[in-house]
């Protein structure tokens, strides 16, 4: 797995900017009214069945996964179906596999549709030669999706080229483009070693954040390097489940003024049919929670 370092952005900031030249000032924007979204992990309900379900539980919005060519057909499916409901919305996460020739293809591909759900192009990247062909990308993407209307979004993810929203944070910085943010994610910020200082992180990183993902953890949920045989269960759970409590980080978001959507994780939770009425029930009591 190759990682960003620090010691390379700065080196590597200014040939992109001449690459792609000054960035327009105004990058694209994506905004939303707090609230409740989740992903369409086990659902098995088809792109319409998925968004009627879990609107009919209460979420106001739906994630899906964008890897193949193929999905790129999911996703109109979806956006075709959303396009129907006023106030639902439809985000993609974007898989790019810097050693899968067809990657360059799908993200471009997919900017038309999501641009017709006015959702941005978030992206985790993996793969990748060297630091500087990450940062051209980025700034490529942030380039080309702005053009297209579509903000492009950074996609921390343990065990990938971008681990956590610092190393995100700091890639913005260096490139300097901006239609390109950042998003925050519980679970893989508690691989990072963050699990206690979940809300320094929001404190760093929210005004640079369009994206945020929560879930339920155990208090002692695993820190450290990548390994493939450590699965997800003690960091991805039902939010009432687990014994760590994610209020320090929603007060924070809320004190740091981070008004984008918030989003429930679901990545591996197969065997607990009521989990997603449990976790907004559970999101809106730590909701009552939060101070004004």
């Amino acid at each position: 797995m190759f990682k960003i370092t620090m010691s390379v952005l700065p080196s590597i900031a200014i040939p992109i900017l001449l690459q792609f030249g000054p960035a327009d000032q105004s990058g694209v924007a994506y905004r939303h009214d707090p609230s409740l979204l989740v992903y369409d992990f086990n659902l098995h309900k088809g792109p319409v069945g998925n968004v009627d379900y879990v609107k009919s539980l209460g979420f106001e919005g739906l994630v899906t996964s964008v890897q193949v060519p193929a999905d790129l057909t999911k996703l109109s499916q979806y956006a075709g179906h959303v396009q129907t409901i006023p106030g639902f919305d439809l985000l993609a996460f974007v898989n790019y596999d810097f050693t899968n020739p067809a990657s360059s293809q799908v993200w471009r591909d997919a900017l038309p549709i999501l641009a017709s759900v006015e959702a941005p192009l978030w992206v985790i990247l993996k793969g990748a030669p060297s630091s500087s062909a990450v940062a051209q990308l980025l700034a490529q993407m942030a380039t080309e999706s702005q053009a297209a209307g579509v903000q492009t979004v950074i996609y921390p993810h343990w065990g990938t080229d971008i681990e956590s929203a610092a190393e995100a944070s700091s890639l913005i910085s260096a490139i300097g483009h901006p239609n390109l943010k950042n998003s925050l994610h519980t679970c893989h910020e508690i691989r990072a070693g963050n699990q206690y200082t979940l809300d320094a992180v929001v404190s760093k990183h929210a005004q640079v954040s369009a994206l945020v993902t929560i879930a339920g953890a155990e208090a002692d949920a695993y820190a450290g390097p990548f390994n493939p045989l450590i699965d997800w269960s003690d960091a991805i759970m039902p939010l009432d489940k687990g014994h760590f409590s994610l209020l320090p980080f929603l007060q924070e978001l809320h004190d740091s003024g981070y008004h984008g959507p918030v989003i429930l994780h679901t990545f591996g939770i197969t065997h607990d049919p009521g989990h997603l009425q449990a976790s907004l029930s559970k999101y809106a009591e730590y909701l009552e929670q939060v101070t004004p």
